[in-house]
């Protein structure tokens, strides 16, 4: 009986210790951070924005168009005129048929207008620092 007790005893032990073999593979924390953590800038993520939840815009000229999203400011200079923005109700930005829009992908203002969508190519995003933001706050200002 004492050695049943002493086996099984023996065996919860060993089952219940980690293993300290030295297999060689150290684990990388900051590797594993930079790969999956939400937190950290990982592929600019940090200057992405959801552009289907769009708080405010306003038109400067022509080609640009700022946008508010819950991120932050962003400018998106446009590839054309866009005549949409002009009537447009809503504007929704895409690209690549995602809402989550990045400075260096390929875009579209969507303005949603009483005739309908309108598409507008969008060649360049990005975010406002918040000196620019100061700086277009000043001027509208005036």
């Amino acid at each position: 009986m004492k050695s049943a007790s002493l086996i099984a005893l023996a065996a919860l032990a060993l089952g219940a210790a980690p293993a300290v073999a030295d297999n060689g593979q150290v684990f990388d924390h900051g590797a594993q951070l930079r790969a999956y953590s939400s937190v950290l800038p990982r592929d600019n993520a940090r200057q992405c924005f959801n552009g289907a939840v769009i708080t405010g815009a306003n038109r400067s000229g022509d080609n640009t168009v700022y946008v508010q999203s819950t991120q932050g400011i962003y400018r998106l200079r446009l590839a054309s005129d866009c005549d949409g923005l002009n009537a447009a109700e809503k504007i929704n930005v895409r690209s690549s048929g995602s809402d989550i829009i990045c400075p260096g992908e390929i875009a579209d203002v969507i303005a949603k207008t009483a005739a309908g969508p309108r598409h507008c190519r969008v060649a360049e995003v990005r975010r406002l620092t918040s000196a620019e933001i100061s700086a277009l706050s000043a001027a509208s200002r005036r």
